[in-house]
């Protein structure tokens, strides 16, 4: 692929990113929302996509990669090149590689829309302790909860479930879409928890009653909660390729504890359930996507171990980096001496070790120490859930001085 430099990234240029409450940003990992020239966010319920691909914030975006810079609003993945780890933007152009013409000229202009990364709402489940109410109706829910009853229609999580429900209450996104199906190659979704949005199945419909289907590849993180339901392997079938991604940071009782409503058995048979249907089914996946964060991280080498059991086509270690407090990158420096000795004695495979090695570069890396605001956001989670870290990880407890 003949790309302007090494620093390039295709996103800005053929991608859009819906977050749970309908803000757009050219992907995930980006640090600020699209604007106009009027300095509002853009609203998918609102907004026409060809608005938001030449708004003055994309422009500016393409013409810092056409040179050779580094924008800010990036800065997740230049850490984590920095690190020696493959970002989003390297994953990407890997990804897109089949999809892309090696004559296409890049300049300011925009090109189709051919990758979108669709959060439909911030409908799930579960309340994971690195999540919030902006992608987690549960959570919100929970939020809420602890406020007087004067101050629940007032505050934040109250107008994240208000937000959330975009997509069921626009009709200019979906008007969108119509218009731009026979560009889409991949999808993304994500969430909320995506196989219980009933919208994201309704747009699939769309694309194989529109005969596009079998152009287009699809990517799922999901919670392991939701079993593969006949209708959905019937949609599925009927796609290019299907990646089923699940988002496992820890095994047992540490599973339940970071993502709480969730089950490990269950998680173990849904997972299970999604390999007998790879196996019959030749355009399925399936991945794992671990994300490491302060709550996983002395534990990181059991949960390699049981990846190792589960014949994942793809595995990806995620690095938290929002929220701040719960980044590895933020342990106090006593706390990640520890870290870096355990991850560099771990007994792995050579790969788990390649990847844990840039763990402890990316940590190293963080310059904050945020254990104060990590603790006591811990207890608050605690004590409203009636868990106790202390009782699930005694010895990792004690090291970042939980009590």
């Amino acid at each position: 692929m003949n790309l302007p430099t090494s620093q390039f990234c295709v996103l800005p240029w053929i991608s859009l990113e819906a977050s749970p409450i309908g803000t757009v940003r050219p992907c995930c990992l980006a640090d600020d929302e699209i604007r106009d020239s009027n300095g509002h966010k853009f609203n998918l319920q609102t907004a026409r996509f060809a608005d938001i691909q030449n708004s003055p914030d994309t422009q500016t975006l393409r013409g810092q990669f056409l040179a050779g810079q580094r924008p800010e609003t990036c800065r997740k993945c230049w850490s984590e090149e920095d690190s020696g780890r493959a970002s989003k933007r390297m994953h990407t152009l890997d990804r897109l590689k089949h999809m892309l013409n090696n004559e296409t000229q890049w300049d300011l202009a925009a090109k189709p829309l051919m990758f979108l990364d669709l959060k439909l709402g911030n409908i799930c489940n579960l309340k994971c302790r690195i999540c919030g109410s902006w992608s987690s109706s549960t959570f919100a829910t929970e939020e809420l909860q602890t406020l007087p009853a004067d101050q629940r229609k007032t505050s934040f999580h109250y107008q994240m479930l208000q937000d959330g429900a975009w997509p069921r209450s626009s009709t200019q996104f979906w008007s969108e879409l119509a218009d731009n199906l026979h560009h889409i190659r991949y999808l993304e979704f994500t969430g909320g928890e995506p196989l219980m949005i009933q919208e994201h199945f309704d747009l699939l419909q769309s694309l194989i009653d529109a005969g596009v289907a079998a152009q287009i590849e699809i990517h799922y993180n999901t919670n392991a909660t939701q079993a593969p339901t006949p209708a959905a392997q019937e949609i599925w079938s009927h796609f290019g390729h299907v990646e089923i991604a699940f988002s496992i940071d820890d095994v047992g009782p540490r599973f339940e504890y970071q993502r709480t409503g969730a089950e490990w058995t269950q998680a173990q048979r849904t997972i299970e359930l999604f390999r007998s249907l790879r196996g019959q089914r030749r355009n399925m996946s399936l991945q794992v996507c671990s994300t490491v964060n302060v709550f996983n991280v002395w534990h990181l080498a059991e949960l390699a171990c049981w990846i190792d059991t589960q014949q994942f086509d793809f595995v990806y270690w995620n690095i938290m980096h929002d929220a701040p407090e719960f980044s590895i990158a933020n342990l106090a420096p006593a706390v990640k001496a520890r870290v870096r000795d355990r991850l560099s004695q771990a007994q792995v495979s050579k790969l788990h070790q390649q990847e844990f090695a840039r763990m402890i570069e990316f940590m190293a890396q963080g310059t904050s120490d945020l254990s104060g605001s990590m603790l006591a956001r811990m207890q608050v989670l605690d004590q409203r859930r009636g868990q106790n870290l202390a009782q699930i990880t005694p010895e990792w407890a004690e090291i970042i001085g939980y009590a």
